[in-house]
């Protein structure tokens, strides 16, 4: 900087450019024309920003638009003429004159130059107000040496900047050996308080002249504080001697995870500064000696302590509650190279490698960019994860799936690989969901509760009725667990709407717990703060409709249909009976320890399970031409595998295997239009009938083709017919004695019931008017003592055969 002539004239000019410097600054300050143009002629205020001989170094203005943000903007002079440009590095402290003239008063720095306006109020007798320019991301371009000699307090503006400013500020005066001590304010302070704002109620002005006081009295140099965070060992996974996790800040408060408690705990700076704070986190007073380098726990400086952890938690950026994960198995890899399970099991932390054996690990000393906090145990009295079903065990979980009275004998294999990968859930990419669903006493429950809580235990939720979806979420939090909802039509005293608001948002929950995906469901709250839920949950339903209206939903999911018993003949039915009683009996004798081993099977092989899915999914999206089916079915498959075999699979392996089952029964729904596949449920579907040989059952389709033909069948008259399936709801258009179409009455009793196996139960007679062939009533129609509005299909479209 060079020395001018201080009556040289002054030239008000506004530039951008990065300007040279030219000291001591003329007075009376003249404001640049741009300026005056765009702010105003006049600044509200202006502060003058001295050097130790009383010569000016620069000034600040600072304008205050009626209804507009405030506007600061720093003057120099150039040797020319005024310009508004930056004060460059080594810029000097304000009051740098009234520092110089007493070079042992106490100080009080402050954030801003209002700040120290305010701040002069309440100043005791002596002291002298100093700030920097440029706010609290300019603390490193301020020249701190002039404070050398004396001891300083200081005031952060009240939130998470100022505090930061704060802190980098004791850093830099400790290596100026300057004694230092740092206000922490109550909470009766609002957030961004500072000294230039009125009051709080009930605080009086001579309060916070006593608090800077106090506060000198604390001021000390800055012991040199190990930082433990530093101390990073070569192990990928653990860091052994670490005593606690910073995890970050947020609004002034700091979170921290304590090894003696293994959750994350909130702190505020008061308490984080003091004795009881820090020996809350670790409890040996001499540990905390030895991190200021003293041999004992005599004479530690507990404010250096706790401004040691809050410098830690800033290091860790914003907490950000998104990483928290509870119980249950995750995939954490260090990097793709570097692949590893976690098991939280609430009580334990285990590492899973591939081929190597598990290791525990404490919640704090993990390696991880996520937080896993301690939980209730999901298998209590558990030590050993390494116990593990065998593939005989598999083998029996797989068959007793398969003794079900399934539509199709693949659902059996569907359920026993929803089972397989429902209790490592959380460790895949993608999480497929089952819904059984079957007429009133088919044996849903027993499927559900017997065959699938047997399996999983205590690691899944088991909901009931009418459980709503804020009450799983908030069951389920951050853990990965599978949720088996049995009965989740809910009770039949539910207002209709609101079951079906109720169950809409429970698929959607679904929907969102399908993939990792960045999505998050966001809640409003009470105190009008968004949250932000993130679910990782396969889920198992049971009802005999099934609420799955959209693509999105079926594609996700594999409906699994029980076969009604009316549908056998008495002989199969009795047979059938027998055999549920085997299911019955081979379920009770699944060892009760199978979960804890199901889940140590899974886990062990985790790795080679997510391998067979990826294969299995290029296998079947290659074959069928549908990748999202792929992903649902592949994930099934590969988990039923996974049952009985650790083996990894190529894709002439997974052809192979493809070929041993029958997909079409899985595949039909998926691959035809809705309102074909709902035509489809009617006709297959059996009534009771009156035949010349008593009352039997018969299918729908039976009976339109006698109805649509006006043929009598051997044993079925016309009129039956006719009658028969008006009882249902259905009713032959005649036109000048021929059969033209059928009307469907939107709400018959008899066809609702029908329809409440299907798989678009819900809204399934706007389902049906997709049809391009389908009409809608004007007014309702007489169906044999009933009435209802109706939709009409041409004969044609039936699909019985004519």
């Amino acid at each position: 900087m060079r020395k001018v002539d201080l009556k040289a004239l002054a030239i008000a000019e506004d530039i951008t450019a990065k300007a040279e410097i030219v000291t001591p600054m003329p007075e009376p300050v003249v404001i640049p024309d741009s300026l005056r143009k765009s702010l105003g002629p006049e600044p509200d205020a202006m502060w003058i920003y001295r050097m130790a001989d009383g010569a000016a170094f620069g000034a600040v203005a600072r304008w205050n638009p009626p209804g507009g943000r405030k506007e600061i903007r720093p003057i120099i002079w150039d040797g020319k003429k005024f310009l508004t440009s930056g004060f460059g590095k080594g810029r000097p402290l304000y009051n740098g004159d009234l520092l110089a003239a007493s070079p042992t008063a106490p100080v009080l720095i402050v954030e801003g130059e209002k700040a120290a306006d305010g701040a002069a109020q309440y100043l005791p007798e002596g002291w002298v107000i100093t700030t920097w320019q440029g706010g609290a991301k300019a603390v490193d371009q301020t020249d701190w040496s002039l404070l050398d000699g004396h001891s300083c307090v200081v005031w952060p503006d009240n939130d998470t900047p100022g505090i930061e400013a704060a802190l980098e500020i004791q850093k830099i005066l400790g290596q100026h050996r300057v004694p230092v001590s740092i206000v922490t304010l109550s909470v009766v302070f609002p957030d961004g308080w500072d000294l230039a704002d009125a009051l709080p109620l009930k605080v009086k002005p001579q309060q916070i002249t006593d608090i800077l006081r106090r506060e000198m009295t604390r001021a000390a140099v800055p012991e040199m504080v190990v930082d433990i965070t530093s101390l990073e060992s070569d192990d990928p996974d653990e860091e052994a001697a670490r005593e606690w996790r910073p995890l970050g800040h947020d609004r002034n408060k700091f979170m921290l995870m304590l090894q003696n408690q293994q959750q994350v705990i909130v702190f505020d700076p008061d308490r984080l500064m003091s004795q009881k704070g820090c020996m809350n986190i670790h409890g040996d007073v001499n540990h905390w000696g030895r991190l200021q380098g003293k041999e004992d726990g005599k004479n530690v400086d507990w404010v250096a302590s706790g401004v040691m952890l809050m410098e830690q938690c800033n290091k860790a950026g914003v907490y950000d509650a998104t990483k928290l994960r509870g119980r249950g198995v995750w995939l954490d890899p260090k990097s793709d190279e570097d692949m590893r399970a976690i098991l939280n099991s609430g009580n334990k932390l285990l590492v899973s490698r591939p081929d190597v054996p598990l290791r525990e690990i404490s919640h704090v000393r993990l390696k991880s960019q996520y937080i896993y906090e301690k939980g209730r145990d999901l298998i209590l009295n558990v030590d050993n994860f390494e116990a593990m079903a065998s593939d005989d065990d598999g083998r029996m979980i797989r068959e007793l799936c398969g003794k079900v009275r399934w539509d199709a004998p693949i659902y059996g294999d569907l359920l026993a690989g929803w089972i397989a990968t429902a209790v490592v859930c959380g460790g895949l990419d993608w999480r497929t969901h089952a819904w059984v669903t079957g007429n009133q006493g088919s044996g849903k429950s027993t499927v559900v509760n017997t065959v699938a809580g047997a399996c999983l235990g205590d690691l899944a939720i088991y909901p009931l009725g009418a459980t709503t979806e804020a009450g799983i979420r908030q069951v389920v939090q951050n853990d990965a667990m599978p949720v088996v909802f049995d009965e989740a039509e809910g009770d039949e005293k539910e207002n209709k709407m609101a079951a079906a608001a109720r169950r809409k948002a429970v698929m959607d929950l679904m929907r969102q717990a399908s993939t990792e995906g960045r999505g998050r469901i966001l809640k409003g709250s009470a105190n009008h703060q968004a949250r932000a839920f993130t679910m990782r949950s396969s889920f198992l339903m049971s009802s005999i409709g099934v609420g799955l209206k959209e693509a999105a939903d079926l594609t996700r999911t594999a409906v699994l249909t029980i076969k009604p018993l009316d549908s056998f003949t008495r002989e199969e039915r009795r047979k059938k009976e027998e055999e549920f009683k085997d299911f019955v009996a081979l379920a009770s004798s699944i060892p009760r320890d199978m979960p804890q081993r199901l889940l140590g099977r899974q886990l062990h092989n985790l790795f080679t399970l997510r391998h067979n899915i990826l294969v299995f999914k290029e296998t079947i999206a290659t074959v069928l031409a549908n990748r999202r089916i792929g992903d649902q079915l592949g994930t099934l498959m590969a988990g039923c595998y996974s049952l009985y075999s650790t083996k990894r699979l190529d894709m002439k392996q997974c052809e192979k295997y493809l070929n041993t089952v029958n997909l079409d029964e899985f595949l039909q729904v998926k691959a035809e239009r809705e309102d074909r596949v709902l035509l489809d449920h009617i006709v297959q579907s059996a009534i009771r009938v009156e035949t010349l040989h008593g009352v039997q059952d018969r299918t729908i389709g039976e009976l339109l083709v006698i109805a649509l033909t006006r043929h009598e069948n051997a044993d079925v008259s016309l009129k039956i017919a006719d009658e028969s399936l008006a009882r249902v709801g259905l009713k032959v258009e005649i036109e000048h004695g021929l059969a033209v179409g059928v009307w469907i009455g939107q709400s018959i009793a008899a066809l609702n019931k029908i329809m409440q196996t299907s798989v678009y139960y819900e809204g399934w007679s706007g389902v049906l008017l997709r049809h391009p062939s389908a009409r809608k009533s004007d007014n309702s129609l007489r169906f044999k003592g009933s009435m209802s509005r109706g939709i009409y299909l041409p004969k044609h479209e039936w699909p019985v055969g004519l």
